[in-house]
C-alpha cells in the first residue's frame, strides 16, 4: 500500500509539472503574439498632387490719332490728362460742331473686358454766363469713323442718344463697351469712340474769348 501511494503522488506531481509547463508555454506564446502585432512592419506607399496658380493680365492702351490710324501711337494713358483729343475747336462760335476720335484696346497677353466713359473733369477760364465748359454740349458713339456721319442712322450711342448732354453727364445707363481679348503676342481689336462737341446756337456773348478743358476718364475692367 505504501508503494501505491508513493506512485500515485509521484504521478500527480508529474501531471502538475506538465500542466505548469504547458501553461507557461501558452503564456509565452500569448505574449509573443501581442509583441508581434506591435513590432511587425507594413508596406507603405504615397501619392502627391500639386496645383499651380497664376493671375491673368489686363492692361489697356489708347490712341488719339485723327483720322484714326491703327498704326498710330498707342500709349498707356493711365494718368490725367492722358492723350489729347484732336478737336478743331480753338475758335468756336455759336453752332460750331467739332469731332475727335478715341480708340482703346487691350495690350498683348491681356484678357477681355469692358470700358466705361465717366463724367469729364472740366476747367473753364470764366464763370457764370462766361463759363464755356458749362455751355458746351456733347455726344459720343462707338464708331470706326469720326465725323457727322457717325451720328446718323442708328449709331451705338454711349452718351446723348436722346440729345446732346452737358459736361456734367457721363455714359448712359445700360451701355456696354466691350474690349476684345488680346493674344500672347498681339493686342486686342480696338474699341473706337467718336466725340462730338457743340457750342449751341444762341450761346451767350459773354463766352467770347473764353476757354475750357474737359478730361474724360475711361475706366476699364477685365471680364475674368
Amino acid at each position: 500500500m505504501g508503494i501505491q501511494h508513493s506512485t500515485t503522488r509521484r504521478g500527480k506531481r508529474q501531471r502538475r509539472e506538465v500542466f505548469l509547463r504547458l501553461r507557461a508555454l501558452l503564456a509565452g506564446a500569448l505574449a509573443l503574439g501581442i509583441g508581434g502585432s506591435v513590432t511587425l512592419a507594413a508596406w507603405t506607399d504615397s501619392d502627391y498632387a500639386t496645383g499651380t496658380f497664376g493671375a491673368s493680365v489686363f492692361v489697356t492702351e489708347s490712341n488719339v490719332t485723327k483720322p484714326y490710324s491703327a498704326a498710330g501711337t498707342w500709349s498707356t494713358n493711365d494718368a490725367a490728362p492722358g492723350g489729347s483729343l484732336v478737336f478743331t475747336a480753338t475758335a468756336m462760335s455759336p453752332g460750331t460742331v467739332a469731332y475727335a476720335p478715341f480708340a482703346i484696346r487691350t495690350k498683348a497677353n491681356s484678357v477681355a473686358g469692358e470700358v466705361v466713359l465717366g463724367i469729364p473733369a472740366v476747367t473753364s477760364s470764366g464763370t457764370g454766363t462766361s463759363d464755356l465748359g458749362a455751355a458746351l454740349r456733347y455726344r459720343v458713339v462707338r464708331s470706326a469713323t469720326c465725323d457727322a456721319s457717325a451720328f446718323t442712322g442708328t449709331p451705338a450711342f454711349v452718351v446723348g442718344s436722346d440729345g446732346a448732354k452737358p459736361f456734367t453727364q457721363g455714359q448712359a445707363a445700360g451701355v456696354v463697351n466691350p474690349l476684345a481679348a488680346a493674344t500672347a503676342s498681339l493686342p486686342g481689336a480696338p474699341t473706337q469712340f467718336c466725340f462730338e462737341v457743340t457750342l449751341p446756337v444762341g450761346a451767350n456773348n459773354a463766352l467770347q474769348g473764353q476757354t475750357a478743358t474737359a478730361t474724360w476718364q475711361f475706366t476699364a475692367a477685365s471680364s475674368s
